[in-house]
């Protein structure tokens, strides 16, 4: 009679024991698929967050362009008379003739009434592009920061800036943008320009 030997791990033989589980080499390249395909997704991931982060930007700048450009556009087009000038603690003083027409404010009459006014012009102290009208309390910031401090000429047809204020004139907006560097994007510089002129009437 043949006496078998009686296992504590319910009957399985030593040779069945040492197969039933992951060998120390197994685990590593186990471990190692593991985290690479972690390490994958994670990567994955945060260039999906960065290029969400871009576009959004982008996005963020072209819905500004629009709203506020062509907002400024239409003001200009229907006015009564534009002038350009310079602003310096507040005040707008329009340049004479003479004079090369390229300056910091641009300022909008849309009826006869002087008193009647919308001002765009750049605030140097903060770097903003301002929007202000003859109400009391009205200024608003548009956009910042912009890096220059011109950001409006009466030019000709062909794109020279005139010195006097023809009544054809066209009215050239040029805004330099810089964004510095943040956790998801990279420091970015853009500029805005466009060119409009009153309807004749």
């Amino acid at each position: 009679m043949k006496i078998q030997n009686s296992s504590p791990f319910g009957g399985w033989s030593r040779k069945s024991r040492r197969t039933g589980g992951f060998t120390l080499p197994e685990l590593i390249v186990a471990s190692t698929v593991l985290i690479l395909i972690v390490g994958g997704m994670v990567s994955a991931n945060l260039f999906g967050m960065r290029m969400f982060q871009v576009a959004q930007t982008k996005m963020t700048t072209t819905d500004f362009s629009r709203n506020t450009i062509g907002k400024l556009s239409d003001e200009v087009r229907t006015c009564n008379a534009s002038l350009i000038g310079n602003v310096t603690n507040g005040t707008f003083v329009s340049l004479p003739d003479g004079v090369p027409q390229l300056g910091n404010g641009l300022i909008i009459y849309p009826t006869t009434n002087t008193t009647s006014y919308v001002l765009y012009f750049i605030n140097k102290a903060d770097q903003s592009l301002r929007r202000t009208t003859s109400s009391q309390g009205s200024t608003k910031i548009i956009a910042q920061p912009i890096t220059n401090l011109v950001g409006f000429s009466a030019q000709d047809f062909a794109g020279n800036v005139l010195t006097n204020n023809q009544n054809n004139r066209v009215f050239h907006v040029n805004l330099e943008f810089y964004r510095p560097k943040e956790f998801f994007n990279d420091a970015d510089y853009f500029k805005l320009e466009t060119s409009m002129t009153r309807r004749a009437r």
